[in-house]
């Protein structure tokens, strides 16, 4: 079987594009899986040969870090104005993100705090969604991550440290990439720290956010200093700190150990491993935890004729590479290209300025799946039918998006920012026209095979994250 997963995931993706297309000839590794003799067996055979096996334990969590990595998630002290929090995108039970709020049968997108640009909440400067999709926070430890942050811009280097937008300013005493991770929102006006006073139409008390110009990463340590100003003169914060890390001196208590608390909350909050429930418990022991017959036919779809496997493989069901997938273009998106006319979220590109990686974007995780909606980079669907057809016909869907009817909605009825093919027909030609050849001729789901795919991603969960 090793043979077989070996044959199988060199035909799997590469590069900017989505999946290769494995073999259907004489040679072809899937074929022993077909011939099983039951669903159950096929669908065995199958996650053998893509490598899917019950997720690995979490790295061990303390206690003490536990509890004040949860105090510090859901304290406002850690924003510029101090009223936004790592709670305030991410969710505490629902796999680390806010559910979507529907409103006319629209999806509302999630606009930014109203205490960021300082205006009341109707205020027009506050009428603008945040730059991209909360990411969820589930299993993101396990199986040694190489990059966060759905374009990869924080990363690890190969030699034990971390590649982020701050480059050499990162404090040293970081333990993992999570903890990285943790440390860019405190500098990011649209997330956490705000515009100063009298800038970008806001009119707020902002001290934190006017201590330093753009590009906030170039000098970021007069933020996590104010930061940390703010939490240790919090008597139940500081004294949580030190119990977290009793080998430091208070003194020396600084940002990093706010980002390695926060990174071990996450960690033991938001895992599947050891669980034995849905499809992580039929991975561990598929006798006492089976699937249903549709879950069945549905992971069959999933593995073999839909093709997903190809880039949702391994334990975690991701390839950890980036994909152009042509997805609509709403919200102001990162970097450069949210500055052009149209704008542009280039993705990847914006970290390597290799032309391979424009509009790509990190495959997620499908664990917890059911319960990270709204999908895509920048949440432009809401429900997991939606996403899927457009895997299957990805052309088509970016191509008959429009932004008037199908872009979510920001409060008071306010569509996001927003392209479609007809506003910006060259940005969609472009995307289209970088299609990885495997998605411009995927097969035909039947509203049956449709059902049954979606059930069984729905039962790839542990039972333990919320949704």
């Amino acid at each position: 079987m090793a043979a077989l997963a070996a044959a199988a995931l060199s035909f799997a993706c590469g590069g900017g594009g989505a999946g290769g297309v494995v073999s259907t000839g004489p040679s072809d590794p899937t074929a022993a899986c077909r011939a099983k003799g039951s669903a159950d067996e096929q669908l065995a055979c199958f996650t053998a040969l893509y490598g899917v096996t019950p997720l690995e334990a979490p790295p061990v969590v303390s206690d003490a870090r536990f509890s004040v990595g949860v105090s510090l998630f859901t304290s406002t002290k850690l924003s510029g104005t101090g009223k936004v929090a790592c709670v305030s995108c991410h969710a505490n039970n629902n796999a680390g993100v806010a559910s979507p709020v529907a409103l006319n049968g629209r999806t509302l997108t999630r606009a930014l705090h109203p205490s960021l640009r300082g205006g009341d909440a109707d205020d027009p400067a506050n009428l603008a969604s945040i730059q991209r999709n909360a990411p969820d926070l589930v299993n993101k430890l396990l199986g040694t991550p190489q990059f966060m942050f759905h374009d990869g811009r924080v990363a690890v280097d190969g030699r034990g440290g971390f590649i982020t937008p701050v480059g050499d300013k990162l404090p040293a005493g970081l333990e993992n990439l999570l903890a990285a991770q943790a440390l860019i929102p405190l500098l990011t006006r649209d997330e956490m720290l705000g515009y100063a006073p009298g800038t970008n139409g806001g009119r707020s008390e902002n001290a934190t956010a006017g201590l330093v110009a753009d590009p906030v990463e170039a000098n970021p340590q007069p933020v996590w200093n104010a930061v940390m100003q703010r939490v240790l003169a919090d008597p139940a914060l500081a004294k949580g700190l030190a119990d977290a890390f009793p080998d430091v001196p208070p003194a020396n208590l600084g940002i990093q150990h706010v980002a390695n608390a926060l990174a071990a909350f996450q960690t033991r909050r938001w895992n599947a491993g050891g669980s034995a429930f849905g499809f992580h418990g039929w991975l561990r022991d598929r006798e006492r935890w089976p699937l249903a017959a549709n879950e069945l036919r549905g992971g069959l779809v999933f593995f073999d004729k839909g093709r997903c496997a190809q880039c949702h493989n391994g334990p975690k069901l991701t390839d950890a590479k980036f994909h152009n997938l042509a997805v609509p273009q709403i919200g102001p998106g990162v970097g450069g290209g949210a500055s052009e006319t149209p704008r542009a979220d280039k993705g990847r590109y914006e970290v390597t300025r290799q032309d391979a990686d424009l509009y790509a974007f990190l495959t997620p995780s499908l664990w917890e799946v059911r319960a990270t909606a709204p999908y895509f980079h920048n949440g432009v669907y809401d429900s997991l039918e939606k996403t899927i057809r457009h895997h299957f016909d990805a052309a088509g869907h970016a191509q008959a998006f429009r932004c008037a009817s199908d872009a979510p909605l920001l409060q008071a009825g306010v569509q996001v920012a927003c392209r479609d093919s007809q506003n910006a027909p060259a940005l969609y030609a472009a995307m289209v026209g970088r299609l990885p050849s495997p998605l411009t001729s995927m097969p035909p789901l039947g509203d049956a095979e449709m059902a049954d795919l979606i059930a069984f991603l729905k039962k790839v969960t542990n039972g333990n994250n919320g949704g």
